[in-house]
C-alpha cells in the first residue's frame, strides 16, 4: 500500500513513500520530482504533490531497536495505564 513516509520524508513524505513502495532510491525519486516540476509544468506537479500529501495516510511507525527493549517498554506502558 502507498503511504506517506514522514520519518524519512523532507516535506510531506510523498517521495519517500513512493520510493519505499516501489523499492526505488529516495534521492532518485526526489530528483525526478524536481525535474518534472522544472521540465513539465511547475503548478500541476506541485498541486499533485500536495494532493498526494493530503490524501495518503501516514506510514505506521516501525520500531527498529532490540526485541528485549521493545518488550520492556510495552510492559511498562501497560503497568501505568
Amino acid at each position: 500500500m502507498l503511504y506517506r513516509d514522514r520519518e524519512n520524508g523532507m516535506i510531506l513524505g510523498v517521495c519517500a513513500g513512493i520510493a519505499e513502495r516501489f523499492e526505488f532510491n529516495v534521492l532518485g525519486v526526489r530528483i525526478l520530482a524536481v525535474v518534472a516540476m522544472i521540465c513539465l509544468a511547475f503548478w500541476p506537479v506541485a498541486i499533485a504533490y500536495v494532493i498526494f500529501g493530503l490524501m495518503l495516510r501516514d506510514r505506521p511507525l516501525s520500531y527498529y531497536g532490540r526485541d528485549y527493549e521493545d518488550r520492556f517498554w510495552r510492559s511498562s506502558d501497560r503497568e501505568t495505564e
